[in-house]
């Protein structure tokens, strides 16, 4: 026969038990606490600080996550952390993730990097992203930090527009005219497109500071510049070089004739501009052109060189024939 426990028997497991679940109690106690200490670290963070599962999804999305992205949390958890990417990451970022669940870590993985995300399927923003992979029980999870960096990225902007921007004129400025030209020297070979290019000297720039002032000499070079932005594409490249020296760099497939007709609308809009009532001054400019055969590699260095002695043979020509007039 199988006793039946006793009174104090009873009593010992009914206090362990209650022991137990005062145990328990405070546990539950204690993970509430890390729950709302999480939860207010996660909404309190300057970073959104989303968590995705080992199969892609989202399971948390702060408020932060929400103001980021413009999705709200009813709409967003438990779908794949891939729908706020651009589509041209998707693939390569879903090869990553399998990656790293077997062991492996790509270069940039728990590092920051700067990518964007998308705004509701609408626009991109960029973010600062970093990633962390953490073990909850027998599964893994992601952790991505991700921070706005969209009014940085504007400054930034700014900062490389100034740097490569004439301030008078609002044309590159030396710095900024070799680097956009180098790079559309290697696009035009590329797409086997002939290169022109012209040197353009102010020429009577000292007489008219001398004579009218430097204020008069900085409104000349902005009227030259806007009547070469008139005379030439937008996508032709225009800076101004040196003190009263300006350059543009054309890319076609017919630059032969481009080269002549722009260089006639040139001559026009000068002439155009130097008839207007009340001037005090002429803009003449000596100009120097060269045309680059794609079959023929050239450095900008090079043309510009080969400009600009052809830019002071007209320069002399001019001199030598008394050509100068200043008014």
């Amino acid at each position: 026969m199988v006793s039946k426990p006793s009174y104090s028997d009873l009593e010992e497991k009914i206090i362990e038990l209650e022991k137990d679940l005062k145990v328990q109690a405070r546990k539950m106690v204690r993970l509430e606490r890390d729950r709302v200490r999480l939860k207010t670290i996660l909404e309190s963070a300057t970073h959104a600080i989303v968590v995705v599962n080992d199969r892609g999804l989202i399971v948390e999305w702060p408020s932060q996550a929400e103001l980021l992205c413009g999705w709200g949390r009813d709409d967003i958890i438990g779908k794949p952390i891939f729908s706020i990417m651009p589509a041209r990451y998707r693939e390569k970022h879903q090869g990553l993730l399998e990656k790293v669940l077997k062991g492996g870590h790509g270069l940039n993985f728990g590092k920051r990097i700067e990518t964007t995300i998308l705004y509701k399927d609408e626009l991109e923003v960029p973010v600062e992203l970093a990633v962390s992979l953490t073990r909850v029980g027998d599964r893994k999870e992601f952790n991505l930090f991700m921070h706005d960096i969209t009014e940085r990225k504007s400054y930034e902007a700014q900062l490389h527009r100034v740097s490569i921007t004439d301030e008078l004129t609002d044309l590159f400025n030396r710095r900024g005219f070799m680097g956009m030209a180098a790079r559309q020297l290697k696009i035009a070979y590329r797409n086997k497109e002939n290169i022109f290019l012209l040197f353009a000297d102010f020429d009577n720039m000292k007489w008219i500071n001398d004579n009218l002032g430097h204020q008069i000499g900085d409104l000349a070079l902005m009227e030259t510049a806007a009547i070469l932005k008139n005379t030439f594409r937008e996508a032709d490249l225009i800076g101004r070089v040196g003190g009263d020296e300006f350059i543009v760099l054309v890319a076609d497939n017919k630059t032969t004739k481009t080269e002549n007709k722009v260089m006639d609308r040139l001559g026009k809009n000068i002439a155009k501009a130097n008839k207007r009532p009340g001037r005090n001054y002429k803009v003449m400019l000596s100009t120097g052109t060269v045309f680059c055969d794609h079959r023929r590699s050239y450095s900008i260095d090079d043309l510009m060189i080969k400009a600009d002695k052809l830019m002071y043979r007209s320069k002399k020509e001019k001199q030598t024939a008394g050509l100068y007039s200043h008014i």
